[in-house]
């Protein structure tokens, strides 16, 4: 079963409350769960900033006085000041507009005026039975205008609904021990948001490719898995991303291909780790590595330097004593560490000289349009991150879109971008006379 959300758009507002509990039983485990689904549902809920307001069954109380939940929506209650300026680089630090609200839900609320009293309930029996652990997981979609009353029924609806999942799959988990957690997934071609049992992706997807048969069968659904600390604690970096957005083409005439996704710019002294002069293949490994997060093909995290220079030396492609220096990589060895730690193939195109790279123009653009990954340039003593092409096929005109990571500034999307660390380049820009290598990462050609 799939709990599908509303449709989002730039001003949705994301609740997600997270619950676990025990559920403990000793005879027929449908009456429990009966008695246990009212007891949950009957319990309140605390939402974190920037709302920090509990929900009781009938009313809504904040740091300022209690409210009826038909009385206050949730723009009410969020502290927005309209004279407040928006802060430098929003546009590039954020990929999506929507702004996440997590809680919990309070197993037991008291009366109206000390609803902020925690209770503590200790219980003895010396009856026999089973504890089944259970992880609930709700995540609706709400407005600005939405009143507290219908986050309060909305709250209600998806608890029951995976209440009644976590029903239906009981008898295996009992047999199987297992602990069954809640996926949420955010598949941008629906803008919808997909929450089912974890373990039932195979089946989830099969559901969602008869209901929608647009969705690729070869590419993974997800943009987000919400359920995935590495993807939101890349997007909570305060990194930047999508760089190159806003940039005017400079090819009169000219046709742009571009990379088809996100991802972050990595450069030079980022981390509080200094790597000015040596890091750059890697800083450009690190960027292609968070294209395939960001587009949900894996849940590893973006690999340090040290954990390359690891990969590396465990292929035995380097020595141990490799590890910890300050040596230079290059378009192989990016290649290298994409296959053993992402499983990522990657096709390499070999340019003789860089006067020779205008030659390749067509094999790149055909790179975007059926892969859409960065592309990592590594010759001379230089590696730079090819974002897109801009080609006037009458004239021949043509300009490569270049993601600099030698930059060792702050994150400021003007400097950036006014001082060309990204921006179109010419072919004249790579050494004429220099070999290059360009490691182009496939897609994962992923059917289940």
């Amino acid at each position: 079963m799939v709990i599908i959300s509303s449709i989002l758009d730039d001003e949705s507002i994301l609740i997600r409350i997270n619950c676990r509990t025990n559920l403990f039983y000793n005879q027929d485990i449908d009456e429990i769960y009966n008695a246990f689904r009212v007891l949950l549902i009957d319990s309140g809920y605390y939402l974190n900033s920037p709302l920090n307001i509990y929900l009781t069954r009938d009313k809504a109380f904040t740091n300022d006085g209690k409210y009826s939940l038909d009385d206050v929506t949730i723009d009410d209650l969020l502290e927005t000041n309209v004279n407040d300026k928006k802060q430098k680089n929003d546009d590039y630090r954020r990929i999506y507009p929507w702004q996440i609200i997590s809680g919990k839900i309070l197993r037991y609320t008291t009366g109206d005026e000390s609803c902020y009293t925690p209770v503590i309930e200790k219980c003895n029996t010396n009856k026999k039975g089973q504890d089944l652990s259970l992880q609930l997981d709700l995540l609706i979609v709400v407005k600005r205008s939405t009143t507290i009353a219908d986050v309060r029924r909305q709250l209600e609806g998806q608890l029951t609904q995976q209440l009644d999942i976590l029903e239906n799959s009981t008898n295996n988990e009992i047999q199987n021990k297992i602990n069954k957690t809640f996926r949420h997934y955010y598949i941008k071609s629906i803008n919808q948001i997909f929450t089912f049992l974890d373990g039932d992706n195979d089946k989830v997807r099969n559901e969602l490719q008869m209901k929608y048969p647009q969705l690729s069968i070869n590419q993974p659904f997800v943009s987000i898995d919400f359920g995935d600390g590495q993807l939101l604690s890349l997007m909570s970096s305060g990194r930047l991303f999508d760089v190159h957005k806003n940039l005017s083409s400079k090819v009169k005439g000219g046709q742009q291909t571009l990379i088809d996704g996100h991802y972050a710019y990595y450069h030079y002294m980022q981390d509080n780790f200094d790597d000015n002069m040596w890091g750059c293949a890697y800083r450009s490994l690190q960027t292609i590595c968070s294209w395939f997060i960001l587009q949900g093909y894996t849940t590893k995290s973006v690999p340090t330097h040290t954990q390359i220079q690891q990969i590396l030396v465990d292929i035995e492609d380097k020595p141990k004593k490799f590890l910890n220096s300050r040596q230079w990589i290059g378009s192989m060895e990016v290649s290298f560490v994409l296959q053993n730690y992402l499983n990522v193939e990657c096709k390499i195109i070999r340019v003789e000289r860089g006067a020779d790279m205008m030659e390749h123009v067509r094999e790149i653009i055909n790179h975007f349009n059926k892969e859409g990954t960065p592309i990592m340039i590594g010759g001379g003593v230089l590696a730079h991150t090819i974002l897109g092409v801009d080609f006037n096929e009458s004239t021949g005109d043509s300009m490569l879109l270049v993601l600099d990571p030698h930059y060792t500034g702050v994150d400021d999307i003007k400097i950036i971008q006014d001082k060309g660390w990204v921006g179109w380049k010419p072919w004249s820009f790579w050494s004429q006379e220099a070999f290059y290598n360009l490691c182009c990462p496939l897609r994962p050609k992923i059917v289940s």
